[in-house]
C-alpha cells in the first residue's frame, strides 16, 4: 500500500510520477495545496482514498480507459478518510474515464473508491454471460446507490487493510481473488447498467469458465485435485465456482467431480478387468470400500461387487 500526504504541489507530483499515476495535480488557489491518501493495486483494480482540506484540480496526462466507483464527502477526517462520520455523505458516482474530459476536481473533501480497468470488468461480464465478446459496459446516471457504495467501499476496505504490512493476505492469493471477485459481483449484480438484465436472468450457455472447470475435472479425476485445484484452473474463486454450479448444474463441484469417479469406476467393473473391486475404488479416490459400495450403490442401483463378477464372467 502507498499512503503519502503532501503540502507541496511539486513533491506531490513527483511522488505520484514514481507511482505511475497518470495523473498531474494543480492548486485550486495559488500557493495553497494539500493532499493525503493511500493507493492498493491488486489485479486491474486500484483501491482509494484521498483528502483534501484544500481542494486540487487532477488532469489526466494520458488516456485512460477504466470506469471509477467512488463516493464524495463533504467533510474530512484526515486521519481515516475511508471512515464515515455522521450524515456527511455528498455523492455516489461512477464514471467511465475513457469517456471523460480528461480532468476532474475534488473540492474540499473526502473521497474514497476503487477503480477497475476497463479489460478486467469487460472480461467479468464476458464470462458470466458465457459469452466471448461483449460490448463496452455503460452504467446508468444514478445507477449506484449510496448502500451499494457503502458495500463495495467495505471490501475496499478489507483488502487494503489485509494487502498493508501486517494485513495477512499478501501471500493468499485465493483470498485476494475471492475478494476481488465479491467486489465486482457487487457491482455488477448491483448497479444499473446495460447488461443488468442479462446478468440477473443469466444466459441459456454455461459460463465459459464453468465450462472450463468441467473439462479440468473430466481430465484430471484420477487425481486427487481439490475444488481449490479446480477453481485456480478454471479462474473462478471457490465461492464463484460453487453458486455458479448450484445455479447452472444444480449440483456442487465437489458433487459433479464424485459423479465423473464413479462412472469411471463404473466403466472398469463393467469391464470386469482389473485386480479387484477395492483397487479400481481407490484408483478413482474412493479409500473407504464401505462408502465406495453406498455412494456406488446410491448413484447406479448395483452392488460394485456385482457388476464385477458379471464383467468377469464375459
Amino acid at each position: 500500500m502507498s499512503q503519502f500526504e503532501f503540502f507541496d504541489n511539486d513533491q506531490a507530483n513527483d511522488s505520484i510520477r514514481r507511482l505511475a499515476a497518470p495523473v498531474n495535480l494543480e492548486p485550486m488557489e495559488k500557493g495553497k495545496f494539500h493532499i493525503k491518501g493511500r493507493i492498493e493495486q491488486t489485479g486491474g483494480l486500484t483501491i482509494f482514498g484521498f483528502a483534501s482540506i484544500t481542494g486540487y484540480h487532477a488532469r489526466y496526462i494520458r488516456a485512460l480507459d477504466d470506469f471509477v466507483f467512488a463516493v464524495q464527502r463533504r467533510t474530512v477526517d484526515l486521519d481515516d478518510p475511508l471512515r464515515i462520520r455522521g450524515l456527511n455523505v455528498q455523492s455516489t458516482f461512477v464514471v467511465d474515464r475513457r469517456a471523460s474530459d480528461g480532468k476532474s476536481t475534488l473540492p474540499m473533501s473526502s473521497q474514497t473508491g476503487v477503480s477497475i480497468e476497463a479489460t478486467t470488468l469487460l472480461k467479468a461480464v464476458s464470462d458470466r454471460l458465457g459469452e466471448e465478446h461483449v460490448a463496452r459496459i455503460a452504467f446508468a446516471p444514478g445507477g449506484m446507490s449510496l448502500p451499494l457504495h457503502i458495500a463495495c467501499e467495505n471490501i475496499c476496505y478489507t483488502l487494503q487493510m489485509g494487502l498493508s504490512e501486517h494485513g495477512g493476505l499478501a501471500g493468499n492469493p485465493l483470498v485476494i481473488a475471492n475478494l476481488q471477485d465479491a467486489l465486482i459481483n457487487t457491482i455488477l449484480y448491483g448497479a444499473r447498467h446495460s447488461y443488468s438484465t442479462a446478468l440477473l436472468h443469466g444466459s441459456i450457455e454455461l459460463p465459459r469458465l464453468v465450462r472450463r472447470a468441467m473439462e479440468f475435472m473430466d481430465a484430471n479425476a484420477h487425481l486427487p485435485i481439490t475444488t481449490t485445484d479446480v477453481a485456480v484452473a478454471s479462474g473462478l474463486s471457490i465461492r464463484s465456482l460453487q453458486l455458479t454450479f448450484r445455479e447452472r448444474l444444480e449440483t456442487t463441484p465437489q458433487h459433479y467431480l464424485r459423479r465423473i469417479r464413479l462412472k469411471r469406476a463404473y466403466a472398469d467393473l463393467k469391464s470386469g478387468q482389473g485386480p479387484g473391486v477395492g483397487e479400481i475404488a481407490r484408483r478413482w479416490g474412493f479409500h473407504s470400500s464401505g462408502e465406495f459400495a453406498r455412494l456406488f450403490f446410491a448413484e447406479f442401483g448395483e452392488k460394485p461387487g456385482n457388476l464385477f463378477r458379471e464383467g468377469s464372467r464375459r
